[in-house]
């Protein structure tokens, strides 16, 4: 099938908007995403623009294959003309996801809809180098274009889910203690390199949140704690991510609690701190524990679990209580009233949710603690995929909110994991 030619943009819109960059224009563009349908003389009035200003906005966004115009008719037989109403060309643009999530990765494409049009993994098992990962995830990203271009569809950005901790001006892995072949991986460049796709990599709690959201009240603060072979931990609020200060490199992302040490002396975890919080509850920590009831995966111990495994059940409710015991001060300090737990892990929280609530109990109390709703995802993995592309959506729209998100995760152990490297 080939490909309508893009007709030229009219010489006075040229002249007068830059085609280099869409800053002047993303305001038009977010304001039609949240209220559209809107006319042109309704956002005229919104972001006190002129008319002539507008127009020209919008001439743009329809020309970049953004905007659509629907011409509605007046009502009844009364008088009055037609007037446009501009919405975003959902079915057009598309977004994909890449997932990093040892010992898989997963590509996504998805239009502005939501509708999932290709999505597919691979096994990254037998691979020690993260030049073999590469080679993966093109094959997977290659595949996705010929579905982009079957579709004459319009493929905006891509955003890469990444676990560790990630270089702050580029995005590449530094160290990644749970799966060290992704160290030196750098997805942007690749993707920028290979297929020309703006790729943003940021942390792998960022796609698990915006996995959650729509389940999610949009004034409520949620906390989303994703467990597999790490611990993890998101918190946002009216579908942002929240950050704390990070001095000259902007704000972060609470994503690493799971390295705060609970005990100088505790066991060692794998980012070579001791006493971390994923060195007690970390599925790697689980699988090493029960080796000698034969697991090998993160399904391994759900089935365990499931079989009704008197010494793995005591270990769950150990750790629930350990986990709501050390993130009550999280969750009181930020005034969390959502938890949501998703990752390969997550059915694991059934045998231990009475612990968690006796944890949070100790510190916050039984009100506090009867005032939040835990509620454990259904199917992680879909969740997760969605909330890549998501991501991948809301940082083309808005821009700024994620230029305000290092990639670099800095809580106290996270910090010295960066600084040893």
């Amino acid at each position: 099938m080939r490909a309508r030619k893009k007709k030229e943009l009219p010489a006075y819109i040229r002249e007068r908007i830059s085609l280099d960059e869409m800053l002047a224009s993303r305001r038009v563009l977010q304001l039609v995403h949240e209220k559209g349908p809107i006319t042109q003389g309704e956002a005229s009035e919104a972001l006190g623009l002129s008319q002539g200003a507008c127009n020209l906005h919008f001439q743009r966004l329809e020309y970049e294959g953004l905007l659509r115009a629907l011409r509605i008719e007046p009502e009844g037989r009364g008088p009055g003309r037609p007037s446009n109403h501009w919405e975003v060309a959902r079915e057009q643009n598309a977004t994909l996801g890449l997932v990093f999530d040892p010992p898989h990765v997963h590509v996504q494409l998805e239009d502005f809809t939501g509708t999932i049009l290709f999505t597919q993994g691979a096994s990254l098992r037998a691979c020690r180098r993260s030049e073999k990962i590469g080679e993966k995830v093109c094959t997977l990203v290659a595949r996705a274009m010929e579905e982009v271009k079957a579709r004459r569809l319009l493929l905006r950005n891509a955003f890469a889910a990444l676990p560790g901790v990630l270089d702050s001006s580029t995005g590449a892995v530094r160290r990644a203690v749970n799966f060290p072949a992704l160290e030196g991986l750098d997805v942007s460049e690749l993707m920028q390199r290979t297929f020309k796709l703006p790729t943003l990599a940021n942390s792998l709690g960022a796609a698990y949140y915006y996995g959650e959201v729509a389940s999610i009240p949009a004034n409520n603060t949620a906390l989303v704690m994703y467990w597999d072979l790490g611990l993890g931990f998101a918190f946002g609020r009216n579908r942002q991510l929240l950050t704390v200060h990070g001095g000259e490199d902007g704000g972060r992302m609470i994503s690493e609690l799971g390295h705060i040490s609970i005990d100088a002396q505790g066991p060692r975890c794998h980012c070579g701190e001791k006493g971390c919080i994923e060195a007690y509850a970390g599925g790697w920590v689980l699988l090493q524990k029960f080796a000698d009831q034969k697991v090998s995966t993160l399904e391994d111990l759900v089935a365990l679990a499931q079989s009704g495994h008197p010494e793995f059940l005591k270990t769950l409710r150990e750790i629930s209580r350990l986990l709501g015991h050390h993130l009550a001060g999280a969750i009181q300090m930020l005034g969390v009233s959502e938890v949501r737990i998703t990752g390969a892990l997550a059915p694991l929280f059934q045998f231990g949710r009475i612990e968690f609530f006796e944890g949070l109990s100790e510190v916050i109390g039984i009100h506090r603690s009867a005032g939040i709703q835990v509620q454990v995802t259904e199917d992680p993995k879909a969740s997760l995929l969605a909330g890549a592309t998501r991501a991948a959506r809301r940082a083309y729209l808005y821009p700024d909110e994620f230029n305000r998100l290092s990639r670099l995760s800095i809580t106290l152990q996270g910090q010295r994991m960066a600084e040893k490297l």
